[in-house]
């Protein structure tokens, strides 16, 4: 009888891990480097802010850093889903392209950071309105630049370029503290991942300046997905908006102290999504029934699962971290964390119908999910405070959630040519 090694080079696995081991991989080096990167932000930059500027201050900190986060991400992600998924003889080559709608987008973006300085209800001084101004840029093209370990699929090097952003938000960290100027806490962090992703690996260096006949089109669709990011950001994003313009700032900082574990695990999934769209974009066939059943069954058991790590996670973090703010934000914690939850559980799903199913869901996605945000969520906040806030943003996520399983079992109808199960 033949016997069975269990560990070791000659171990035997199961079949699914066996199948799967290269993307459960990169997947651990993806989540490793952002784990990285979250830590120093949580442990040295955060809690410094908060030291810094008061619980006020910081309050004022996350309603800018909302701005940031709504402009730049929904840019540099949008960019990258646009060139993930366009046809594999432009993938590599078209750099020229989306570097050309990068440089515009973050021209324009002048004014509109001018605006908010100007008229966001947070006063900056020059210094700092310009340094924020060049952390939109620096945080527009970071959030771009990783395409190119999604293109190569080489995620070791994908942690390297997290743990290169993470050294420069300790060096940050040490600069606001000595000036007092709390953008500069990120500025070395989106430089260092810039600079890392051209001088590492040449992907990007291509044709970096040199537009294809395809230009028209890859704008017209990058700019359908920033409308369709947009939409998904300024929810992620729009309760400190919403909280500091209709409650305070001291809202801002309990509810997102309340989400912070939360937080952390929605930003984790950002490259766990892009180690997933660029196994999808390599892959040939159509989402299945059977698919969208593993995605039903998968959704239902990471709300629950997650849950209560966030719970738990947020709790020690509280205690550890913000002492002062504890008894304030522990009644808020497991509302903050489910809510996060369904929201990041949403966003995986949303990577996968943007393989298998048109663009223009994504839209109708985002679109229903921003109205039921703001419809139920501004009078809720103005009738029934942080905690009627806090209940309709879990009412927003899980529409959001159904919504792309049901889009999900829909497509998986669709009559395609190829009939490979995706699982």
């Amino acid at each position: 009888m033949k016997k069975h090694i269990l560990f070791g080079r000659d171990a035997v696995l199961p079949a699914a891990l066996k199948k799967y081991r290269a993307q459960l991989g990169d997947s651990l080096w993806s989540a490793m480097g952002l784990v990285i990167l979250n830590l120093v932000a949580q442990i040295a930059v955060f809690p410094l802010f908060v030291r810094l500027f008061g619980e006020s201050g910081y309050g004022d900190i996350q309603y800018l850093s909302a701005y940031l986060n709504i402009l730049s991400l929904s840019v540099g992600c949008a960019a990258t889903l646009s060139r993930m998924t366009s046809p594999p003889d432009r993938r590599i080559e078209n750099n020229g392209d989306y570097h050309w709608i990068l440089i515009g987008i973050c021209l324009l973006g002048a004014p509109v950071i001018f605006l908010i300085c100007r008229y966001g209800g947070v006063y900056m001084d020059r210094v700092t309105a310009i340094c924020y101004y060049l952390l939109f840029v620096t945080m527009t093209l970071r959030a771009y630049v990783d395409v190119s370990y999604k293109l190569t699929l080489r995620y070791r090097r994908y942690f390297v370029f997290y743990c290169c952003v993470g050294v420069g938000y300790a060096l940050g960290a040490f600069l606001a503290y000595k000036t007092r100027i709390w953008p500069l806490a990120f500025l070395p962090g989106e430089l260092f991942g810039i600079l890392f992703a051209y001088i590492a690996d040449g992907t990007l260096r291509r044709r970096a300046l040199r537009p294809s006949p395809a230009f028209g089109g890859v704008l017209k669709v990058t700019l359908l997905l920033c409308l369709s990011e947009g939409l998904s950001y300024l929810i992620a994003n729009s309760d400190r908006l919403i909280l500091k313009l209709l409650i305070g700032a001291s809202a801002v900082t309990v509810y997102y102290l309340a989400t912070l574990v939360g937080k952390t695990m929605t930003l984790i999934t950002i490259p766990l999504g892009g180690v997933l769209v660029g196994y999808l974009a390599r892959y040939a066939g159509r989402l299945t029934r059977r698919a969208a059943k593993w995605m039903l069954l998968g959704s239902i058991l990471s709300v629950a699962v997650f849950t209560c790590v966030c719970v738990l996670g947020g709790y020690l973090m509280l205690w550890i971290l913000y002492p002062t703010e504890f008894d304030a934000v522990r009644p808020f914690l497991w509302i903050g964390s489910l809510s996060e939850v369904i929201f990041f559980t949403a966003n995986i799903l949303s990577v996968i119908l943007v393989r298998f199913a048109k663009k223009s869901y994504q839209l109708i996605i985002s679109g229903t999910f921003a109205v039921c945000f703001f419809g139920i969520g501004i009078p809720a906040a103005l009738y029934g405070g942080l905690w009627g806030f806090a209940l309709a943003v879990v009412g927003a996520n899980l529409v959001r959630l159904l919504l792309c399983i049901l889009i999900a079992f829909y497509w998986s109808r669709k009559k395609n040519e190829t009939v490979c199960d995706i699982v």
